[in-house]
């Protein structure tokens, strides 16, 4: 199976050849990244800067609009235009992020986008046909996975590796963490880049401490739930260290394997005293890509 996208869950190459996307289009781009240059007198060069984040990334979508009913008939121009009509009521959502989907044989990635321009069609009068191009852009720059996948590791623990989120080629800045008593100052921190996030206070056995990295939020709770909202409020109680803790925590983020770039792993440390064969740390979190 060729590329292909689906926005919003209807095909960009329409089964029954509605419309069909240029061939060209059909490979994701990779993100940029924001550049910062920072030089000083004496010395050649710019310093080095690292950390830096990636840039928002745009597509285009360019679409040949056919005179094919849904159900496969030809139904000439006035169809055409039918068919340009639906193509735009789609990509005139303005009010939320439109859904995304790339897919390329069992490879499924998904992201949250807007579309920022739709060029005038351009008409094939004695064809029937048009084209137009949708130029959209990705926000959050990655691409993810569909769905969460949910990892159980020991508290404490080091160098563990969270095996849901292997093969990510992008940052995870937005997990949940869940730390299951009982745990004295419990912490855990990214291997690849050092970044951490620690509770200060404890987490009795039966309890189970909430962490979203994304949201800068924790609770705690007594009950088998990832339900911050179910927990009492103690985010005031984390501590996080590393790049941009200002405003993320924990960014897990995929480490190659020497000389191997089909081996990429996130690893993770856990840390706490007073510890018990109960104690445990959970991450739940959909893999990210370039």
């Amino acid at each position: 199976m060729s590329a292909t996208y689906f926005l919003d869950g209807v095909p960009l190459d329409h089964p029954a050849g509605c419309w069909r996307l240029k061939k060209g289009t059909k490979r994701r781009p990779l993100p940029g990244v924001r550049t910062v240059n920072l030089s000083v007198p004496g010395r050649a060069g710019d310093l080095p800067v690292l950390g830096l984040d990636h840039e928002a990334t745009t597509l285009p979508l360019a679409l040949t609009v056919y005179s094919f009913t849904p159900s496969g008939v030809d139904g000439g121009a006035q169809q055409m235009e039918h068919n340009l009509e639906a193509l735009g009521a789609l990509l005139g959502t303005r009010h939320r992020l439109m859904t995304l989907k790339w897919v390329t044989g069992s490879i499924v990635r998904v992201a949250g986008v807007a579309v920022e321009a739709v060029a005038d069609p351009e008409y094939f009068p004695g064809a029937a046909m048009a084209r137009l191009t949708a130029v959209v852009k990705v926000p959050g720059v990655y691409w993810r996975d569909e769905a969460d996948a949910t990892w159980t590791g020991a508290m404490p623990g080091v160098g563990q590796v969270v095996t849901p989120l292997a093969g990510s080629t992008g940052p995870i800045a937005d997990a949940l963490l869940r730390v299951t008593g009982p745990a004295v100052q419990p912490a855990v921190t990214d291997v690849a880049t050092g970044g951490m996030v620690a509770y200060t206070g404890t987490v009795q056995a039966g309890e189970h401490l909430l962490v979203d990295c994304g949201g800068l939020r924790a609770a705690v709770v007594t009950t088998d739930t990832w339900d911050l909202t179910s927990g009492t409020d103690v985010t005031g109680d984390i501590n996080a260290t590393g790049p941009g803790s200002a405003f993320r925590w924990l960014h897990l983020t995929p480490a190659m394997a020497v000389g191997d770039p089909h081996s990429r792993a996130v690893l993770v440390d856990a840390a706490a005293s007073g510890a018990s064969a109960e104690s445990a740390v959970a991450i739940r979190a959909r893999r990210s890509y370039l």
